[in-house]
C-alpha cells in the first residue's frame, strides 16, 4: 500500500487525518485529487492508500469489516455497494448531504440509486461509463447521408440493413454491436432482469439483437465475434463499418486516424432520446470512521465540485456528476464530434442493484446465446430464463 500506515487521530501538525483507500488503477488522478484537496483544506490531511487492483476487492472487505484505520473507500460496482449495505459496513450520508445542501438532481435518478436503500444514501458516485453510438463520418459523407443522431432502435436497424452490402468484393457492414450486455436497450428504458414477467422491453431488445445478428446480418454474428482473433476496435477502424454500439471508453481507445463521431445510443419508441446506461463506482464512508463529517466533505468535493470533477475529466474519466468545468476539461482532451452527447446523456444503471443480480444476468446471457445461435425459440428462451431466475431468487 502507498501513503504509509493508516492514522486515525490528528497528526502532529494538528490536522484531522482522513485515510482514503482505492485501487492502484486510479493512481493517475487520485494522487492529484488528494494533493489539490489537501492544499485547499489546510485543516485536513487526506492520506491516499492504494491497493493493487487485482487484490483490492478482497482486501477492502477485510478492512471494512471493522477497522477504524479506514475513513473513506472506493467500491467498484452498485452490486458490491448493496452487499456492503447489507453487511452494515457503510455510513448513511443523508444527514451530511442535508446539512451541506448538495443538489442531487444531476444523479438522483441515474447513478445515485446504486448506493441507496430504503431512501437512505450510502455513497456518492465517482466516475461512470455510458453506452453510445459511434459512426464513421467518411462513409456517411461518401453516400451523402445524414449522421445517425437520436435514432430509435427500429430506425437504427433499418439504416444498418440498408448500409450492409458488398462492393468490389469488399463487404460493408451496417454496424457492429458486442454481445456483452444482452439487455442493453431494455435497461436504458428502465427495465432490468429482475422486472416482473413478461418483461416487454427485454423481449423487444432480444428481437433487436436477433434481427441485427441473424435476420438482417447487418452486424457480425455471435459466432463471428466469438472467433479468437476478433477484436471490435480494429474491426471498426478498418473503414468498412458504418456504425458501432459501444461505451464512452472508445474516445480513448479508437485510433485518431479514424474520422469518427459519437451520437446518443438508440432508444425504443416512446423512450426519451438521450437515455443510456452505464456503471458507476462509489466513494463511501466507514461507520467506524472517527472523522465522519470531514470524510464526507472530502468525498463530496471529489465527486461534485468543479475542481474535483475536472480532475477526473483531465485524465480521461467521466464524472458521474457532470459540471461545466468537467465538460470543458474533457472536450480539451477529446477532440471528437459528438463528445457533448456524453455529458448530456441521462445515464441509468447498466445492471440492477440486487446482490444476486450477477447470477441472474449470467443465466440470461446463457439463454440468449442459445436463442441467437438458433438452438431455441424466443418463447423457450424466456421460459427457461424465468425458471432459472426463480431458482436464483429462492436460493438467495
Amino acid at each position: 500500500m502507498r501513503g504509509g500506515r493508516g492514522q486515525t487521530g490528528p497528526s502532529t501538525g494538528g490536522k484531522t487525518v482522513i485515510n482514503f483507500y482505492a485501487a492502484t488503477d486510479h493512481d493517475s488522478f487520485l494522487k492529484k485529487m488528494v494533493e489539490v484537496y489537501n492544499a485547499a483544506h489546510p485543516e485536513v490531511q487526506v492520506i491516499y492508500n492504494s491497493i493493487p487492483n487485482d487484490d483490492y476487492d478482497d482486501k477492502i472487505k477485510v478492512l471494512a469489516a471493522g477497522s477504524s484505520d479506514m475513513d473513506v473507500f472506493w467500491i467498484r460496482t452498485p452490486a458490491q455497494t448493496q452487499q456492503y449495505i447489507s453487511n452494515n459496513a457503510l455510513l448513511d450520508l443523508g444527514p451530511f448531504i442535508q446539512s451541506s445542501g448538495l443538489d442531487l438532481a444531476p444523479i438522483r435518478t441515474t447513478s445515485l440509486p446504486g448506493a441507496m436503500r430504503d431512501g437512505k444514501i450510502y455513497g456518492l458516485p465517482t466516475t461512470g461509463s455510458c453506452w453510445m453510438l459511434f459512426y464513421n463520418r467518411d462513409l456517411f459523407d461518401a453516400r451523402g447521408l445524414p449522421y445517425p443522431v437520436n435514432l430509435t432502435w427500429n430506425e437504427y436497424l433499418d439504416l444498418a440493413k440498408s448500409l450492409t452490402y458488398t462492393e468490389n468484393g469488399k463487404k460493408y457492414w451496417g454496424g457492429v454491436c458486442p454481445p456483452w450486455t444482452m439487455n442493453l436497450g431494455a435497461s436504458a428504458a428502465g427495465e432490468y432482469l429482475t422486472a416482473p414477467e413478461p418483461m416487454p422491453y427485454t423481449r423487444r431488445y432480444a428481437q433487436v439483437l436477433h434481427r441485427m445478428y441473424v435476420e438482417d446480418k447487418s452486424h457480425p454474428s455471435i459466432e463471428e465475434m466469438s472467433v479468437g482473433t476478433f477484436d471490435i476496435n480494429p474491426f471498426f477502424e478498418a473503414g468498412n463499418v458504418y456504425m458501432m454500439i459501444q461505451g464512452d471508453w472508445e474516445f480513448f481507445l479508437l485510433s485518431p486516424s479514424v474520422n469518427y463521431a459519437a451520437a446518443p445510443m438508440p432508444v425504443f419508441e416512446g423512450v426519451a432520446p438521450g437515455l443510456s446506461v452505464g456503471q458507476s463506482s462509489y466513494y463511501v464512508v466507514s461507520p467506524n470512521s472517527r472523522h465522519q463529517k470531514e470524510a464526507y466533505q472530502f468525498i463530496e468535493w471529489c465527486t461534485t465540485s468543479p475542481q474535483g470533477t475536472a480532475i477526473y475529466a483531465e485524465t480521461g474519466s467521466v464524472p458521474s456528476y457532470s459540471t461545466p468545468e468537467a465538460l470543458a476539461a474533457f472536450q480539451k482532451s477529446v477532440k471528437v464530434p459528438g463528445v457533448e452527447y456524453r455529458f448530456s446523456a441521462k445515464v441509468g444503471g447498466e445492471q440492477g442493484t440486487e446482490p444476486y443480480y450477477g447470477e441472474i444476468n449470467d443465466a440470461f446471457i446463457q439463454e440468449m446465446q442459445l436463442y441467437l445461435i438458433g438452438e431455441q425459440t424466443l418463447d423457450k428462451m424466456f421460459d427457461n430464463f424465468f425458471k432459472l431466475r426463480r431458482e436464483i431468487i429462492a436460493n438467495n
